[in-house]
Order: structure tokens, then C-alpha cells, then sequence
């Protein structure tokens, strides 16, 4: 019976010493989908198309997709209370950054669809994005099965009270926390950010609902690029290459001040692309490395006051 009370969990850490109304908002509203919150984002990339030419130009790929995945991950680190969920009607924070996002083998109607996930760390690049997405979709064109796609084939073909029981029963456990950890991995649900690019396929991005199995609190669909007026020099209109972000947020992670401030931050580096080839880790160290000179020449300008005095 302990494993039932237990908080603890293999995916993640529990938040302790929460405000109370964000610790009493998984009892009023207790599923993601009666929880969230819709933005709506629409972001000048030009600035973005110049950036991916110049890394062509030194044979790197990279595209609008990673410097995305890269923005997220710098937000996040930044922003930490946006990697967390709720599970057992409890809040926990992510042990890690995830990004979980489809991948069609083949462009066609009827070609198979397949999860992919890349994990980030603080000191990936936008570069070493690239690189580790890339060879995800790589092995999932090559037609390389995942444990994931092999799960839900055979899953798939069970009997239909068999297979309610089972999902049951994994829901059960998902509440829990007692999943077994093979098990969560198999299971392409749990991650930070669930992200679908439907740009490529030349459609417009749609307001995408949460699941409410697994512990992904936010998803972000990308739409195709259009031209867009902006107000230019002299008040001049400037038609310049736009996206649109749509996202969705279960609102019980943090509060919307907190939201909306990581959004600000997020943009910060879709504007200047070119923050990305430094690593979150990098931008750190660069900020402590001025607050300490910061302090040093204030202590310098105090000590020289008091010495004059």
C-alpha cells in the first residue's frame, strides 16, 4: 500500500513549498484539457532565414524547426517552473528537457507517423540540436522500428475490453507513479514540450489539445510561412516572412505572470537567432562573469570613498 501514498517518481521531482492556490488547482480542475490556457504567437523570421543561410554557408544545417527547439530550451533554463506537471493531482518538476515531435517516413497520405524524442541539455548549442534531430528523423525515414511504435502495433491489436483494461490499468499507474520505467518509455507522452510542425506540410498551425496520459504540459503546433505587414521605416508597411506559434499550456504549472514573462523571453531569442550558438550553460556563466565585475567596481567605488573620507 506505501507505493500508493508514495511521491515519488521516476520522471520527476516534487515541488514542495508551493503557493496554495497553484497546490489546490489540480482538485478544481482536474484533468489538462479543463486547465488550459491558449497563446497565440506570430514571429518575423527573417532575421531566422539569414541565420540558417549563414550556417549553410559554413556547412552546417541547421533549420527553423531546431533554432525553435533551441529558443525552448533556452527558455526553459532560464524559466524552470515551465518544465513541470502534474500527476496524482501533485506538481512536479521534469528531471530532465525533452522534446517529443512527429515524424513521417514518407510525405503521403497513408505513410506511418512515428514519435520522435531528442533530450537537451544545458550545454547543447543550436548546433548540436540540429545534429541529434536530424539523426533522430534520419533512423525513423530509414524505417528503423522504435520501442514505442513496436508497443503500439501490438497493443493495437489486442481485444477491445482487453485493451480498455490495459490503458486502465496503465492510467492507474501513471497516477500512481508505480509505472515501470521501461514501460513510460515506450510510451511517446511524457516529455517538457510536445511540438507538431505542420508548416512543412503548407497548412496553417491549429490550437492543439493536451494528453491527458503522460506528463507533457505544453504543446506547440508550427504553421507555414507567410508574408505579413509590419510597420517599417518612416511608417512605411514592409511585408516580411511570418510564422505563427500556437500554444497550449495546462495553467496549473505556474502562474500566468510567470507564463507570460517566459513568452517574453522565448521571443527574445526568435528575434536574435544568433544568442543560439551559445549553450544555456555559456549564457550563465557570461552573466555571472559580468555581475562579478559589477560588484567588484562597486566595492572599488566604495572603498575609494571611504578612503577619500
Amino acid at each position: 500500500m506505501g507505493l500508493f501514498f508514495s511521491t515519488k517518481r521516476s520522471d520527476g521531482k516534487l515541488v514542495k513549498g508551493e503557493d496554495p492556490l497553484i497546490r489546490m488547482t489540480p482538485f478544481i480542475m482536474r484533468k489538462r484539457n479543463e486547465a488550459v490556457v491558449y497563446y497565440t504567437k506570430s514571429y518575423d523570421i527573417e532575421a531566422i532565414q539569414d541565420f540558417i543561410q549563414d550556417k549553410r554557408s559554413q556547412d552546417k544545417r541547421v533549420t527553423l524547426f531546431n533554432v525553435v527547439v533551441a529558443a525552448l530550451l533556452q527558455t526553459i533554463y532560464r524559466r524552470p517552473n515551465v518544465n513541470r506537471f502534474i500527476a496524482g493531482r501533485r506538481l512536479y518538476d521534469h528531471n530532465d528537457i525533452s522534446i517529443l515531435y512527429v515524424v513521417k517516413n514518407k510525405l503521403t497520405d497513408d505513410a506511418l507517423e512515428s514519435i520522435a524524442e531528442v533530450k537537451l541539455s544545458p550545454d547543447d548549442t543550436v548546433d548540436d540540436i540540429a545534429a541529434r534531430m536530424k539523426e533522430n528523423t534520419d533512423s525513423i525515414k530509414d524505417s528503423q522500428a522504435k520501442s514505442d511504435d513496436k508497443l503500439i502495433h501490438a497493443v493495437a491489436k489486442l481485444p477491445r475490453s482487453i485493451l480498455q483494461f490495459a490503458l486502465w490499468l496503465v492510467r492507474l499507474m501513471d497516477f500512481y507513479g508505480i509505472m515501470p520505467r521501461k514501460l513510460q518509455d515506450s510510451i511517446p507522452l511524457y516529455s517538457s514540450i510536445y511540438i507538431a510542425h505542420i508548416g512543412t506540410l503548407g497548412a496553417d498551425a491549429p490550437f492543439h489539445h493536451l494528453y491527458e496520459l503522460g506528463s507533457t504540459s505544453i504543446f506547440i503546433t508550427i504553421g507555414r510561412t507567410y508574408d505579413a505587414p509590419y510597420k517599417g521605416q518612416d511608417d512605411q508597411i514592409e511585408w516580411r516572412k511570418t510564422i505563427d506559434l500556437k500554444i497550449t499550456i495546462d495553467e496549473r504549472i505556474c502562474d500566468g505572470f510567470y507564463l507570460a514573462k517566459s513568452l517574453k523571453i522565448f521571443s527574445e531569442y526568435m528575434r536574435d537567432p544568433t544568442l543560439l550558438d551559445r549553450s544555456p550553460a555559456e549564457h550563465e556563466a557570461e552573466h555571472e562573469k559580468r555581475l562579478k565585475e559589477i560588484e567588484e567596481r562597486r566595492k572599488a567605488r566604495k572603498e575609494a570613498q571611504n578612503s577619500s573620507e
